[in-house]
């Protein structure tokens, strides 16, 4: 596996390279990274609807839907929810801030793309049963019924959670490693029923046009807020956390070089 340093400088490596993708590949890439999350969704609610108890269903669901993450890691695909550690590279000044939101904003909307794409196609090829219609629009008016601090603090645990698994597939140097190191995290966040942006992007907007009773308007303030939430959890949690550790072990080791030079 990679050392901790390796990790970081990957980290901040990526947040530039993404900065600096050209505008297009960066929008097919992140069309794709909403299709894959909902791409586990669908394994979801299917095991959810046909699965006699629902917490045996659920478990179940929480081991399949690792399956779009997977995916965005091995194919390069562009998620917003992990793409927040690219931070780093404008924390290690590699990169200017506005330049990073920009194409942060860039991914958001094409992941929402990707989730309404699949939402319209799901719909269209009928996959979905009446129980895996009844739970995803029970989900949406839970989602959106949600009070906003509750949300809030969700959204933030939900990237602490999604951005330490794939933080722990980014220490893997085989396939095999990367999969196991992200599967168990990504697990945990479906199992904990935290709030993920693009997840909830497929929830709500498959809800909605099932007939969900949700408005527009409750629709757009979860994304808002789940979209804070995840970039607090995951920019400035998980990577401002590890850009001080990284700094101050530097710092500590460099201290220990010049005292054995001065010695």
């Amino acid at each position: 596996m990679k050392t901790y340093n390796e990790i970081i400088d990957y980290i901040t490596a990526a947040g530039k390279s993404k900065t600096e993708r050209n505008e297009r590949a960066l929008i097919i890439q992140g069309v794709l990274a909403g299709m894959f999350i909902a791409m586990g969704a669908i394994a979801y609610f299917r095991l959810m609807a046909y699965t006699a108890d629902p917490g045996i269903g659920k478990f179940l669901g929480a081991l399949i839907f690792p399956a779009g993450i997977m995916a965005i890691l091995l194919v390069g695909a562009e998620l917003f929810t992990s793409d927040c550690m690219g931070i780093m590279s404008v924390f290690r000044n590699r990169v200017k801030l506005g330049s990073f939101m920009r194409m942060l904003t860039i991914v958001l909307l094409s992941n929402l793309a990707g989730a309404v794409i699949m939402a319209l196609l799901s719909t269209g090829a009928g996959i979905f049963s009446a129980g895996m219609i009844e739970a995803v629009t029970g989900s949406a008016v839970a989602k959106t019924a949600m009070p906003i601090s509750q949300m809030l603090i969700s959204a933030v645990l939900c990237n602490i959670i999604v951005c330490s698994g794939v933080m722990m597939a980014y220490s893997a140097k085989t396939v095999a490693g990367k999969l196991i190191a992200v599967w168990f995290p990504i697990a945990v966040f479906v199992l904990s029923g935290t709030e993920h942006i693009v997840a909830n992007m497929f929830y709500l907007v498959m809800g909605y046009i099932n007939g969900a009773e949700i408005t527009i308007a409750a629709i757009l303030v979860s994304f808002v807020v789940v979209t804070i939430g995840n970039f607090i959890g995951g920019a400035l949690i998980v990577t401002g956390a590890h850009y001080f550790i990284e700094k101050d072990m530097n710092a500590a080791e460099k201290k220990i070089s010049d005292q054995g030079r001065a010695a």
